[in-house]
């Protein structure tokens, strides 16, 4: 059911009080007032909202209606080669000249300073700057307008980067990537949709002539092409005057070129293909029923808006019936799902049905998944699953009015981008939710069920299997795709019938409270709460984010005091499978997820290196539920075997092909390395899931969770004392208290990084030639503000000495990323790391030249620009990062763990850095004697 379909369709079903006639004029929905738009004389558009969150921010984008499909042949891959330019040279910053000047503010390049190009769409922008002085403001409108119109695109400058956009392809051509490229033609015939690849191919990246890239650029950047958005702590009025000034300069486009007109790529017959790949990890069936898009001038009306709603009930509804059965032990299938997207053009719409399936069971688990989604299209949904799928959306619309109030900046963006691209309009918080309440409000099961028999006519279908190409696999043929849809849609299938849920996880009358015995302050203004169990709260109210709250219960021990020989058992991705099908007490999974109906809640357990406990987050109205739902970790936590066997099912259908993917054997090989192999620290194999039990599950979590001895509650959010105190009286304090047991603390288990120098040459099967090499330095360093500083500061220049270097001067990696920090326990040692994909023929020039750089930094220091550049962005860092309750529950937990000030200790030591500190402290590194280099190359 695409947009196209609805409009014939729903107009049949729903009220005429809901929808105009087909072919009336229909109403507009209004944009929110709170944002500026206007159209300059040469036909660009501007977008204006003021915002304080965070005060003296902004962010800056340039929408750009192009993209990779507006190519010529002699064109391929520079509509994404252009953004490259876009920061290499422009009328009034050249060179590197943009990047300098946002780097002299404390920006820095990817995290603030970036640019995306889609098939028909591209986005610059500047994300967070800061805008105390107005000044900045108008010098990011002038690198905008310098985007939109006055690259330079100097020849030289086109040659350094050809070889960076290559290592980004070869980085990009994974066995997804392979498979998206060759689906092309199948999806889209003999039209120019199937060419477009958007990297484009290696031979015209390294040798189209410059002028293709001009002609691009001159044909498609231009004014009524174009939309500039400013969201932040600006004056309207004044940033309006200065779009006008800055932009309405650039000149209007006189003739412009023609959008290419591509036909609608129609299938009258469905279009099967069988599609493999060795790096490919698990067998999958996808079909996709196409359709022309909805006009656009229909998004911003009451009909677009009840299509998009028809859309979401129904993927919401087949996510649930998917779910209910791949939670089950010997489900056939891994996963599957019903929905309605783009197929990657916006001209071209699709209804998608998508099924991940087992290895030994591809054709079952196909007919199982089939059989739902024409289940569905015969017998429609139940009233249960309807008013499910309604409560959650009007749940989620209504957290958004509560979060009004306090948005950032980037919560604001997307709606003027899709505004100005694909004209949907830019609500308010109340007035989508009073729409949408509106119009769920006149939809029932019935009349949605008058739609559904329509569905999937077989019109325009691509059908496409993807797999992976090895000895053993029973690929399917086409037509044995085709007889068992042929089987499927020819079945006897029954209407699923409605089950009864549960509406309470407990009767919270039967509990016994435990008071609150002694109350005192805390470090950073939060307030201290002593339970009689023993149990510790400690709780921050914010304003940061209205209708949040963060929690976290928890105590030292975590994996240090599981048993080596158990550790199968909690392997993250077997831990995280069981946690995931999972549900809470006497409640299976699927049964908690649908009790859960209408409530933002997030309740999960978790097991750390040193500590573990019960994390989540909720609203002001349904914290309640959540702290019930912690309570019952505690008292009846849910060890049920065939939960568990799920998890271990599909990672047995899943791992045999991932463990030999490139990516997989690397990381692995790269842990062996660096922990030398310690038998606590291995990756997941076959021999780890036949090792796994749920009996040592329930034996590992019942000692780190049993009982309240130890343990700690940090809450930090949108609360209020007197209404909190009942509820964790109510809740944590009738937490049973530990028997005879000791306040439980981790110990020690030595899973350090090795010592000394380590050098090792990895050999891999890969498709695509691809080296990755990693460069790590540790020593003993004290855990303090001022080594976090300094180290923060070092990370921040290296990563613009090795873009400058490894990126730029040699164009062997399309970017290297370093890390640093200085950990705390169980031993204090501070870490340098440097990672980067390349080429082989070049990973040792690499290899010797990020050395190299590391060992200059250590004998000469920074340069005063570098440094001030770092610092400038570490003290801009700070107060955008004090705006997040997760900041402040992570440094009440760090305070309780390691009493040790940091918020205001670090801040003092990023204003009080020297460049001297930096050379010392990366001195300090080396003169340690501990480097492993690490890289792979292909076998």
């Amino acid at each position: 059911m695409t947009k196209k379909f609805i409009i014939s369709a729903l107009a049949l079903v729903f009220s005429a009080a809901l929808l105009s006639a087909q072919g009336q004029q229909m109403p507009t929905i209004p944009n929110d007032p709170a944002v500026r738009i206007g159209k300059l004389d040469n036909g660009l558009t501007y977008y204006i909202r003021h915002n304080e969150l965070p005060k003296e921010r902004a962010e800056f984008y340039l929408a750009t209606n192009t993209g990779g499909i507006y190519e010529t042949p002699d064109q391929d891959g520079l509509a994404h080669f252009l953004e490259h330019m876009c920061f290499n040279g422009t009328e009034h910053f050249p060179g590197k000249g943009i990047l300098n000047y946002l780097q002299s503010i404390g920006a820095e390049f990817g995290r603030n300073v970036n640019a995306s190009t889609g098939f028909e769409e591209t986005q610059y922008m500047l994300n967070n700057i800061p805008v105390a002085r107005e000044s900045v403001v108008d010098s990011c409108l002038m690198i905008m307008c310098d985007y939109s119109h006055y690259v330079t695109n100097a020849t030289e400058e086109i040659d350094l980067e050809r070889p960076v956009i290559r290592e980004e392809r070869r980085q990009r051509r994974n066995a997804s990537w392979r498979t998206l490229e060759n689906s092309l033609p199948y999806y889209f015939g003999d039209t120019k949709y199937a060419t477009c690849t958007l990297i484009g191919s290696e031979e015209n990246i390294m040798g189209f002539e410059p002028q293709s890239l001009y002609n691009f650029y001159s044909s498609w950047y231009y004014p009524a092409n174009q939309a500039i958005i400013v969201v932040g702590d600006v004056d309207v009025d004044r940033t309006e005057a200065k779009i006008k000034e800055i932009f309405g300069k650039v000149p209007a486009k006189e003739n412009p070129q023609t959008r290419p007109e591509i036909p609608f790529p129609a299938n009258a017959e469905p279009v099967y293909g069988i599609l493999t790949d060795p790096e490919l990890t698990s067998p999958s069936i996808e079909m996709v029923w196409k359709s022309e898009a909805m006009p656009e001038q229909l998004n911003n009306t009451a009909m677009g808006v009840l299509q998009d709603i028809i859309k979401e009930v129904i993927s919401d509804i087949m996510y649930e019936r998917f779910n209910d059965i791949t939670s089950k032990p010997g489900a056939s299938f891994l996963s599957g799902s019903y929905g309605f997207g783009d197929v990657i053009y916006e001209t071209v719409e699709g209804e998608m049905a998508n099924v991940s399936l087992k290895e030994d069971n591809i054709l079952g688990g196909f007919k199982d998944f089939y059989t739902e989604v024409e289940r569905m299209r015969r017998f429609g949904f139940t009233d249960d699953e309807f008013g499910r799928a309604k409560t959650n959306i009007l749940n989620n619309l209504q957290n958004a009015i509560e979060r009004a109030d306090t948005r950032k900046n980037p919560e604001f963006v997307r709606g003027m981008i899709q505004n100005f691209f694909d004209n949907e309009p830019i609500f308010t918080p109340q007035d989508k939710y009073d729409l949408y309440n509106g119009i769920l409000g006149q939809i029932n099961a019935t009349a949605l069920n008058q739609i559904l028999p329509q569905l999937m006519t077989g019109e325009n279908l691509v059908v496409l299997y993807n797999g992976p190409a090895k000895e053993g696999i029973q690929t399917p043929t086409v037509d044995q795709i085709k007889a068992v849809i042929a089987e499927v849609q020819a079945a006897d299938i029954q209407p699923l019938t409605s089950e009864e849920i549960a509406s309470e996880f407990l009767d919270a009358s039967k509990l016994k409270a435990g008071k609150v015995k002694a109350t005192g302050g805390y470090e950073y203004g939060a307030t201290r709460w002593q339970l009689k169990n023993g149990i510790e709260v400690f709780i921050l109210p914010t304003n940061y984010a209205k209708d949040q709250i963060l929690f976290d219960l928890w105590r030292e021990g975590g994996s240090s005091l599981i048993p080596t020989e158990d550790l199968a058992s909690f392997d993250q991705n077997i831990w995280q499978m069981f946690l995931q099908n999972r549900g809470v007490a006497g409640f299976s999974g699927t049964q908690t997820t649908k009790m859960l109906t209408g409530k933002s809640v997030s309740v999960n357990p978790y097991i750390n290196a040193l500590n573990n406990g019960i994390s989540g987050r909720s609203t002001r109205k349904d914290l309640e539920t959540a702290l019930q739902l912690v309570y019952l970790e505690y008292t009846q936590p849910r060890f049920d075997p065939e939960e568990y066997q799920v998890g271990i099912d599909q990672l047995r259908s899943f791992l045999p092909n991932y463990l030999n993917t490139p990516e997989f054997k690397m990381q692995s090989d790269l842990q062996k390395t660096i922990y030398g192999n310690n038998p606590r620290k291995q990756t997941i194999s076959m021999e780890t899931l036949d090792k796994a039990s749920i009996e040592t599950v329930k034996k590992n979590f019942q000692k780190l969770f049993g009982g309240s001895a130890g343990l700690n509650m940090m809450i930090v959010g949108d609360v209020d004392l007197d209404q909190l105190k009942p509820l964790v009286e109510k809740y944590i304090g009738s937490i049973p208290k530990s028997k005879g047991k000791d306040k439980p603390s981790w110990i020690d288990t030595n899973e350090d990084f090795v010592k000394g120098i380590v050098e090792v040459r990895d050999p891999i099967k890969m498709e695509t030639p691809l080296n990755t090499t990693v460069l790590l330095y540790t020593a003993p360093m004290e855990y303090n503000a001022a080594n976090m500083a300094a180290l923060s500061a070092i990370s921040y220049i290296m990563d613009m000495r090795y873009t400058t270097t490894l990126r730029e001067e040699i164009g062997g990696t399309y970017g290297a990323s370093t890390a640093a920090q200085v950990n705390d326990l169980p031993k204090q040692e501070g870490i340098f790391q440097v990672a980067f994909q390349s080429k082989p023929e070049l990973s040792d020039t690499l290899l010797l030249t990020a050395k190299k750089i590391v060992e200059e930094f250590a004998a000469e220091g920074p340069t005063d620009e570098e440094f001030n550049m770092a610092k400038l962005n570490l003290q801009k860092n700070i107060p955008e990062s004090r705006l997040n309750n997760s900041y402040w529950l992570s440094y009440l937990k760090d305070f309780r763990m390691f009493p040790y000030e940091m918020d205001k200790a670090y801040e003092e030591a990023v204003n009080a850095l020297t460049a001297a500190q930096l050379k010392e402290t990366m001195a300090k590194l080396l003169a340690a004697g501990n480097k492993i280099e690490f890289f792979t190359v292909p076998e």
